[in-house]
């Protein structure tokens, strides 16, 4: 199984609609000061259930890819643009859709968007990506 390569299927496909240096990943410095309009991606896996009893059955793997959108709080244009962002992301993972990466498909379920917030001077919605995909151990 591959947590490595799951995540890297899902940053790939979101590098063809986003730029990704407007993207903030867990666990590196990002400083949003001076973008009108940035995002965030989370990798949360959530479960792993084996399919078989032996060593060479796989195992299924369950969780959410979460990109999350920004963009000024009061802004001139509202939330129009974040709107048009969350399209585009919508659009790049649709359901059933296959993203592989190093021979690791993963298989996009649906996707969810949250109601708006404010974080500091930010608005802020959340994309849920739910995803499945079958590993070898």
């Amino acid at each position: 199984m591959s947590h490595f390569d799951t995540k890297q299927a899902f940053i790939s496909q979101l590098s063809t609609i986003v730029n990704l240096s407007d993207v903030a990943f867990e666990n590196n410095n990002f400083n949003p000061a001076g973008k009108a309009l940035w995002y965030a991606a989370y990798y949360i896996p959530a479960t792993t259930e084996a399919t078989g009893k032996t060593l060479s059955s796989s195992d299924e793997q369950r969780g959410i890819f979460q990109v999350s959108v920004f963009c000024s709080v009061n802004s001139e244009n509202y939330d129009n643009d974040q709107l048009q962002a969350i399209d585009n992301v919508l659009t790049a993972f649709r359901y059933n859709q296959q993203l592989v990466y190093n021979n690791q498909t993963v298989s996009t379920l649906d996707s969810n968007v949250n109601s708006g917030t404010e974080s500091e001077s930010w608005f802020k919605r959340d994309i849920s990506i739910n995803y499945l995909t079958f590993s070898t151990k």
